[in-house]
């Protein structure tokens, strides 16, 4: 008996593809494969000429938020970065701005982890997160997107 997908998982299937897509053409140096029902992206970022490379991986469940985390080099966690409880990045205030459908990982979450990676470069040599930020209480309370389950099909 054939195992058919059904529509909900085609469509995120498709989606999963196109995103893959998108990654390896503007970003041909990761390694981008579908698990399941993710695409999990690794790859190196460097935000400055003179910055370490910074290992991450990226792993996005169709019209959910991207979770994005620093491989290597290792960094710990603290009350001034702008961590998930989970390990993630938080890249953008999912509260004031969530996920859009519309959104492709190669134009967003790329470019902001790199705009993350800058800013902790920065914060090595002034002790100061000068980027644009939400309130963090505490690196171990904050909560992590929901998945944006609204308009499902529509992307």
């Amino acid at each position: 008996m054939a195992n058919y997908l059904t529509s909900n998982n085609s469509e995120k299937y498709r989606k999963s593809v196109c995103e893959e897509m998108l990654m390896k053409r503007r970003f041909p140096g990761f390694d981008c494969r579908i698990k399941g029902r993710r695409l999990v992206c690794r790859g190196k970022l460097k935000p400055t000429e003179n910055s370490e490379e910074y290992r991450i991986e990226v792993s996005y469940a169709p019209w959910g938020s991207p979770d994005v985390k620093i491989l290597s080099p290792k960094i710990e966690p603290k009350r001034e970065l702008h961590f998930y409880k989970t390990g993630n990045l938080c890249l953008y205030d999912w509260r004031e701005q969530t996920w859009q459908d519309r959104w492709h990982l190669a134009d967003t979450v790329i470019p902001w982890t790199a705009e993350w990676l800058l800013y902790y470069e920065i914060y090595l040599l002034t002790g100061k997160w000068v980027g644009k930020s939400a309130i963090h209480i505490d690196a171990t309370k904050i909560a992590e997107p929901q998945p944006n389950t609204e308009n499902a099909l529509a992307a």
